[in-house]
């Protein structure tokens, strides 16, 4: 006779882990108005624990300093750039109008990003520990950019794996430098629509993955 077995629950998402996480983001959100109202140097944990609606000793559980703080800034600036590269390489085809397309829900998360940014950027050199690890973070961050946009094959087939990863890297940080100036830095611009030249230019770029339109129809 076959013995029934217990149904095993259905795992429950820990709650403490998950309230951690909304902590974490919640004190990196106050600190990001922190450093906008006030120089770095001259901001407290205090002044984070406050904005945040927290007790300084809830800070300290999550960041032993300020320049921890701003780490984990870049550290969120760099994950929510690779979620917008990461839904291009979600694509099933690169056509200029997929691209044009891609651009502007790109340029609305980086409006969202350019407070982080901006305060990201205006505390480095302060925060960061050493030039060496800003350098590391970075250079990781865009080789795993430049892995999802090269990682569907097909999309690449017949071009030398080389220049396919710096057509890539090339797309990244002409997208990344355009959208710095116009939008973090609120360059003005007086072509009516910018995003159409990017479209030409990351098109040009990444010519030998990109159909036509007419292709996918």
């Amino acid at each position: 006779m076959q013995e029934t077995g217990r149904m095993e629950p259905t795992p429950r998402r820990n709650l403490r882990e998950e309230q951690k996480i909304l902590t974490h983001r919640r004190l990196l959100e106050a600190a990001v108005t922190v450093f906008t109202e006030k120089p770095f140097l001259e901001a407290r944990m205090e002044d984070i624990a406050q904005a945040a609606g927290v007790t300084r000793v809830t800070v300290y559980a999550h960041f032993p300093g300020k320049a921890e703080i701003v780490d984990a800034l870049v550290e969120r600036l760099y994950g929510l750039m690779g979620e917008a590269y990461a839904d291009l390489a979600a694509l099933p085809r690169w056509t200029p109008a997929d691209i044009r397309a891609w651009l502007e829900e790109a340029a609305v998360r980086w409006r969202e990003m350019a407070p982080i940014r901006r305060v990201a950027h205006a505390a480095a050199p302060t925060a960061l520990r050493s030039l060496g690890d800003g350098r590391t973070q970075y250079v990781e961050a865009h080789e795993r950019y430049v892995g999802m946009l090269v990682g569907d094959y097909g999309r690449w087939r017949g071009v030398d794996p080389a220049e396919a990863r710096q057509r890539a890297l090339m797309a990244v940080l002409q997208t990344e430098s355009f959208f710095s100036a116009w939008i973090a830095v609120e360059w003005p611009l007086e072509t009516a629509d910018p995003l159409r030249l990017l479209a030409d230019s990351l098109c040009h770029l990444l010519a030998p993955a990109v159909e036509n339109d007419s292709a996918s129809a």
